[in-house]
């Protein structure tokens, strides 16, 4: 992250830009060393991108990944995970949708183990 501020700083610095950007802003005009912009990277950074993929899912023999393909965590008694998390990439749209379909079928899933109809 901290590479990638300097280039975008640099990027700024070239002479195409002169009179459309006069200098950093907020808390970056104060980021002067790398400390300092480590700083500046940690209290202004999040994602927002709807994330997906940190709990990966895999075989359930797999010694690899969170979550077995019934949503169940690896590992732990009666919990699972029933969100994005489980998704292995960003899909083309919004998150939402998929979301609702991993969430219909955790539910089928929980009813089903339970004998609920």
């Amino acid at each position: 992250m901290r590479e990638a501020v300097k280039g975008a700083r640099r990027f700024l610095t070239a002479s195409v830009w002169t009179n459309y950007v006069i200098g950093p802003a907020g808390g970056l005009v104060n980021a002067t060393n790398d400390q300092l912009l480590d700083e500046y990277i940690r209290k202004g950074t999040f994602s927002s991108a709807h994330p997906v993929g940190t709990a990966a899912m895999s075989a359930k023999n797999a010694k690899f990944g969170v979550v077995d393909p019934d949503l169940r965590v690896k590992g732990v008694s009666g919990l699972r995970i029933v969100d994005a998390s489980v998704m292995p990439f960003v899909t083309c749209g919004h998150t939402q949708a998929p979301v609702y379909i991993i969430a219909e079928r955790a539910a089928d899933l929980i009813k089903g183990m339970w004998k609920i109809q």
